[in-house]
């Protein structure tokens, strides 16, 4: 009898665990939130190249949503899977402008990109894991 209740336990632990730690999601969002750090550095030493290789990173990174999506529609009735890969596309294209504005000289509209991928981040964390 203490066998079976302990594989229920051990079962139902695995089972609903899993969702919370998924190591390829959690790098994932590491390598973001790195990438990120890195074109603020850029910015902070005024350096192109270390914006370049933040930007770069990002990219990368963002190609990989299926590892960090929770398929299916959430309590507003959101697909979260195209929600997430909305918001990667739009991070994609927001990082290119960033690397155009901070070449043209531009770096306050550079910032407001990088604010922007901010944002499209939090609202995704909002809408798919219900933060």
């Amino acid at each position: 009898m203490k066998k079976i209740l302990l594989s229920a336990v051990l079962l139902s632990e695995l089972s609903f665990g899993q969702e919370h730690f998924n190591p390829d999601r959690m790098k994932n969002m590491q390598d973001m939130e790195t990438a990120l750090s890195t074109i603020q550095k850029g910015f902070l030493y005024n350096n192109i190249n270390v914006v370049k290789n933040g930007v770069k990173d990002l990219k990368i990174t963002t190609k990989h949503t299926e590892s960090f999506i929770k398929e299916g529609v959430n309590k507003e009735g959101v697909n979260t899977l195209e929600f997430a890969k909305t918001q990667a596309k739009d991070i994609t294209k927001l990082a290119d402008k960033i690397v155009d504005t901070f070449e043209k000289g531009d770096r306050y509209n550079a910032a407001n990109n990088y604010l922007k991928i901010l944002s499209k981040c939090l609202s995704c964390h909002q809408t798919v894991r219900s933060w």
